[in-house]
């Protein structure tokens, strides 16, 4: 006969109290209930039962918290099976993910870009261009999806650079039947009905386009007029359709800090103007920080990380009331960014093979260097390496080690666990106000 499972709460509930209801939260399967009186009385009570017996005496509500995963068997390490997870992604090599900047130049001045102090800023040249194809042709042998991040400075700037890369990874992936894919982060100056045509034949389907606001505050930041500034934005507008054709998604990122923090609105308002309400356009508010090691240059009042969250849900809250979809919501995370995944890489312009984003044009996580007549040696040289943050483990880090709401954000940054990172968390301030409104969106 075999013996009866025996159950014991998740390690990864949470519960929050909130305006006299609790609100009870699994951060691995994203569940969330908000339950007062009797209802949060039973729920607490069968909760209860299954700690201290190992079952509940309703077996219809023990059926329901398994289902949930709210109880899981009572020998399962949770915690290790999570970190073998993360470990098991970040080992992978299913998924080849490149992030270049085929230059390092820009149309715009923004006040905030952690790169507009860079200087002699050249475009990736011919032999790069080819010594970039060979490499990501050569990484390629393990995979099955090919994931390319245009980046910049603009990467606009570079389209012709960018067309030549893309044709041929498009080639090479046709071949071997590997699926190919690219996303764009771009200012949208340089956007127009016959250039969204041309992202389309280089298979751009997600496209990240920050704003700030207002137009009056977008040409305060970007350093150009007024008048260049509305025109800009009658100018994305007019594109929003074109880009929408092409698109799987389209990022609006919107900067805020203490002098706009309700720029999101502005944003949303201008394109419920033009009648676009699709589940495509995702709305996002981008806070400025300056926390040591990210933006240390950076002359912006920043909001406190109280203020981020109190911000942060009233957007939510505008965005659903416009008829909005509303993204951002909790979810079980894969990896917080890509730089602790052994099959994603960023190149700069100079040929330069790094593991991060803002570090694109800097020193900073360096390891390797594309050789274009020598490939083999790139590749020599990259296993004799000691990658950059390849170490990293969220679930041993000292800042976050033992925190239930790890699945949720795998310690963020991985660049402020370092011993000179500043380490902030930005999930537990506002979290009731949070789960309280995806419980109902």
């Amino acid at each position: 006969m075999l013996a009866e499972t025996r159950w014991k709460p998740s390690f990864f509930n949470i519960h929050v109290d909130r305006n006299g209801t609790r609100l009870f939260f699994n951060s691995v399967n994203s569940h969330i209930f908000e339950l007062s009186g009797g209802q949060r009385e039973s729920f607490d009570q069968a909760l209860r039962e299954v700690e201290e017996q190992g079952h509940c005496a309703d077996p219809r509500m023990q059926y329901c918290l398994k289902t949930l995963g709210f109880i899981v068997p009572e020998s399962e390490n949770e915690y290790e099976r999570e970190r073998r997870r993360f470990q098991s992604t970040a080992r992978s090599t299913e998924s080849l993910r490149i992030t270049i900047a085929p230059t390092l130049a820009c149309n715009l001045h923004c006040s905030y870009c952690f790169q507009h102090e860079l200087r002699h800023l050249p475009m990736l040249s011919p032999e790069l261009e080819r010594g970039v194809v060979d490499f990501v042709d050569r990484k390629l042998e393990s995979s099955k999806i090919l994931v390319m991040r245009w980046f910049g400075g603009e990467p606009l700037l570079a389209l012709p650079q960018i067309t030549r890369m893309t044709e041929e990874l498009q080639r090479f992936c046709a071949s071997r039947g590997i699926v190919y894919y690219a996303e764009m982060l771009t200012n949208g100056a340089l956007l127009t009905p016959e250039r969204i045509e041309k992202l389309n034949e280089l298979s751009v389907r997600l496209m990240h386009l920050p704003l700030d606001g207002a137009p009056a505050l977008y040409a305060e930041r970007r350093g150009i007029s007024l008048e260049q500034a509305l025109a800009f934005h009658e100018r994305l507008l007019d594109n929003v359709p074109h880009l929408l054709k092409i698109l799987k998604t389209l990022v609006i990122r919107i900067n805020v800090d203490q002098h706009n923090p309700r720029g999101g609105e502005d944003v949303v308002r201008m394109f419920k103007s033009r009648g676009y309400v699709d589940r495509r356009i995702d709305f996002r508010l981008g806070f400025l920080n300056t926390l040591p090691g990210i933006l240390d240059c950076v002359p912006h009042d920043c909001l406190s990380m109280s203020a981020i969250s109190s911000v942060q849900t009233e957007f939510h809250q505008f965005l659903a009331a416009e008829g909005y979809s509303v993204y951002g919501g909790p979810e079980l995370l894969e990896y917080p960014c890509g730089v602790p995944l052994a099959h994603c890489f960023t190149i700069d312009p100079y040929g330069r093979i790094g593991k991060c984003v803002p570090c694109i044009g800097t020193e900073e996580s360096v390891f390797a260097q594309i050789y274009p007549d020598d490939i083999d040696r790139t590749l020599r040289e990259m296993e004799a390496a000691d990658l950059p943050y390849a170490d990293y483990d969220p679930y041993s880090s000292p800042a976050c080690e033992g925190c239930k709401l790890l699945p949720q954000c795998l310690g963020a940054c991985p660049r402020n666990h370092t011993p000179n990172g500043v380490f902030q968390c930005g999930l537990r301030d506002g979290l009731a106000d949070r789960l309280a409104f995806f419980s109902t969106h």
